[in-house]
């Protein structure tokens, strides 16, 4: 319902409130604040009177079909009724729904306009912090490499009005039209630190396993202190062979393999740790 219509409301209860008849469903329409309900003498055979509040206008009292529908009793004012528009019943002080909302002696029908605005804007998109362990700084000390760079997105929106009102805001999408680059921050750590494995007794794990040698060879297939396979070793970064990697990297990524399996990869000698 437009600005437009509710002006040719007032315009229409101007009109009536002078003396013009009322048409369609209407007999007696004046302004609220001016004049009492219709007296049950005055009212047609099968009407009944009730209150009309359409928008921000002032309310007024009008008499109608009984039992009509309030859509049907605003449109009869020459109001427009939209999709959009809530047309709502209150009866003894309390709103009415499905068959009740056809309306009785004494009920309020108003009529809420609703505009929905449909909005598209760009924001921005966090960049974020990629952090990276390193041994290569002091423990606990930090580095930035790569600059981040916030991305943007194209937001749209619809925004609900009633009666003018801002009422509800709706996101219907979001589209990246720039992707966001983290920022990029070594930190240093230990070497070979595994939080939750560091405590373990390795050592006593390796002697179990290759007598605490790191390039010793199993002709099954197992390399180095912890008896690696080429496919396990690989699975927690490792690179190349296992035994010719130093123990300290051996170490580690056995500590890697615990904190993901357990004692498990090591059956015989996890009891050890």
């Amino acid at each position: 319902m437009s600005v437009t219509t509710r002006t040719d409301l007032s315009r229409r209860l101007r009109g009536v409130a002078a003396g013009a008849a009322a048409a369609a469903l209407a007999l007696t329409l004046v302004p609220a604040a001016v004049a009492s309900e219709p007296a049950g003498d005055t009212l047609q055979r099968g009407q009944v009177a009730v209150r009309l509040k359409v928008a921000t206008d002032p309310a007024v009292k009008v008499a109608v079909a009984r039992r009509a529908w309030p859509v049907r009793v605003i449109e009869a004012q020459g109001v427009a009724v939209d999709g959009n528009d809530l047309v709502k019943v209150v009866r003894e002080g309390r709103k009415v729904t499905g068959p009740d909302k056809r309306v009785r002696h004494g009920d309020t029908v108003r009529l809420v306009d609703v505009e929905k605005r449909r909005t598209t804007k760009r924001t921005r998109v966090r960049a974020g912090i990629v952090e990276v362990p390193t041994t290569e700084l002091e423990p606990g000390r930090r580095k930035v490499v790569r600059d981040g760079r916030a991305g943007r997105q194209r937001v749209v929106a619809v925004r609900t009005l009633h009666n003018g009102e801002p009422a509800t805001y709706r996101v219907v999408s979001r589209t990246v039209v720039r992707e966001p680059v983290p920022r990029r921050v070594l930190v240093g750590r230990e070497p070979w630190s595994v939080p939750g494995a560091d405590g373990l007794n390795w050592g006593a794990l390796a002697q179990c396993e290759s007598g605490g040698n790191p390039r010793a060879v199993n002709p099954a297939g197992y390399y180095g202190l912890y008896q690696f396979n080429v496919s396990t070793w690989r699975s927690v970064g490792g690179s190349g062979m296992p035994h010719h990697a130093s123990a300290g990297e051996q170490t580690y990524r056995a500590k890697r393999l615990y904190q993901s399996r357990g004692r498990s990869p090591w059956p015989n000698c996890g009891r050890l740790l």
